[in-house]
């Protein structure tokens, strides 16, 4: 008959005891599904709810779908496919919204401003506004720039794949731990074919959209440049040259690959100095003792020029200068126009000792244009670094059960693996982006194995 499964109820009282099928199994991918599968054939109806659960290898998985597919074959042949998600699901029934005037979340389109962590800290704030039981906290965040995203109408699981994209990294959630990084797990497991070895089948397929790129044109933002910035750019670029080559020249031997172009936006790179609050005086005037030049002098004639706050109540918001002490470094702003819902500053949302801001709409000095173009050259130059080289390819490899029972070895969402095939001349390390494990023969793992998880039609279900 073979492993038997328990169903709960939502409460946790048993629904059911069922024999899943050959069919059934955990299928996990990297930003993507976390599931149970269930087939079953039984003699008398059963009556699934939502909410219901079972229990997969120390996880909990629920449905959240309506319940009762169900074919009927005769009398007492019910035939039933299921699928029942992890806590993972969950993320996506929450909005993720920003705070209000009263310090509420009920703003649904907003911009901010901030780094990776000050993103996940508003994500983890929502979800533990909609499950305060479940306690979600950060786990591991990437480092990085201040960036300003806007969102509109999202929950927090689309928030989640905005920011992995923006932040061209991944986000996995482990339990009640949000982290958003690229995980990587060096395994030390060997796939193979031969006797014991690891390997049944492999398939081999170059991703979609994978032809190596050669030549970037790199630009960066409009902001802090100015109408006369070299010899009329609209856009920062780089300060020798319009673009980045690498592995180009397949005509005449030189390189390994055609001239493949394209152009990249970088908008989060401008001539910018990351300033601090070091005093305030009130809602409106705020000093920075660390402001190394006169915002004064270097006024854009005929544009408003504004202070933008990066952390604290106000990020998020601009404001326009009303003056600039450059004697005491005090900034007066003016009072936020743009949205009429909400007075900003104020006593209640307001600048405070320690918060970022960034100023916009002026020409800053030439130092630091400089040091907004070597910053650009060098996102230009990982950028062509991370699509220039050979082509990548994914594998699905169905894995030898009696391997992994013998070995021990289990399988993981980030894993490197060693992939090695003499007769096809493959000798390579490579993630895991992806597995089904059955439940009929819990050590017969299919793995999906990719170097990036960017082409989301690499994750898919692979039937075992």
């Amino acid at each position: 008959m073979g492993r038997i499964l328990s169903v709960y109820k939502y409460n946790g009282t048993l629904r059911a005891t069922v024999h899943p099928d050959e069919s059934s199994g955990e299928v996990c991918d990297i930003m993507g599904q976390d599931i149970f599968q269930m087939g079953i054939t039984v003699p008398v109806p059963i009556f699934f709810e939502y909410g219901d659960y079972v229990m997969v290898n120390g996880r909990k998985f629920r449905l959240n779908t309506p319940p009762n597919p169900i074919t009927k074959n005769a009398e007492r042949d019910y035939e039933y496919k299921l699928t029942f998600e992890s806590d993972l699901q969950q993320i996506g029934k929450a909005a993720f919204l920003f705070l209000d005037s009263t310090n509420r979340f009920t703003e649904p389109v907003f911009p901010i401003t901030g780094n990776a962590i000050d993103f996940l800290q508003l994500l983890v704030a929502n979800l533990n506004r909609l499950y305060p039981d479940y306690n979600y906290v950060i786990g591991y965040v990437v480092d990085s720039d201040t960036v300003t995203i806007d969102f509109e109408n999202n929950n927090c699981l689309e928030a989640l794949n905005i920011l992995a994209e923006k932040f061209e990294t991944e986000w996995h959630v482990v339990g009640n731990k949000i982290s958003l990084y690229k995980r990587i797990i060096n395994s030390g497991v060997v796939l193979k074919y031969g006797k014991e070895e690891a390997l049944y089948q492999l398939s081999i397929a170059p991703q979609t959209n994978a032809n190596p790129i050669t030549r970037v044109y790199g630009f960066g933002s409009d902001r802090n440049i100015g109408s006369n910035y070299r010899n009329g750019s609209r856009r920062l670029r780089m300060a020798d040259k319009l673009y980045l080559d690498k592995n180009t020249g397949l005509s005449d031997g030189t390189g390994k690959y055609d001239v493949v172009e394209v152009v990249k936006i970088f908008e989060d790179i401008y001539p910018r100095r990351n300033g601090t609050v070091t005093s305030v005086t009130t809602p409106f005037v705020f000093a920075d003792s660390g402001m190394d030049f006169n915002v004064n002098s270097q006024l854009i004639p005929g544009v408003e020029a504004k202070v933008e706050f990066i952390s604290g109540q106000l990020s998020g918001n601009s404001f326009t200068i009303s003056d600039y002490n450059n004697a005491t470094k005090t900034f007066t702003i003016n009072k936020n126009t743009e949205d009429q819902t909400i007075d900003i500053p104020s006593e209640l949302l307001s600048p405070a000792i320690g918060d970022k801001y960034v100023l916009i709409n002026i020409l800053m000095p030439d130092q630091y244009i400089i040091n907004a173009e070597a910053e650009l050259k060098q996102a230009v130059k990982d950028y062509l670094d991370s699509v220039s080289g050979d082509v990548q390819i994914s594998f699905n490899a169905v894995c030898n059960p009696l391997y992994f029972k013998v070995t021990g070895h289990t399988v993981s969402l980030g894993q490197v693996v060693s992939v090695v095939d003499t007769k096809l001349n493959i000798n390579r390390q490579i993630r895991i982006i992806g597995y089904t494990r059955n439940w009929i023969y819990p050590y017969l793992y299919t793995l999906s194995l990719a170097d990036s998880v960017k082409d989301k039609s690499l994750i898919k279900l692979i039937n075992t």
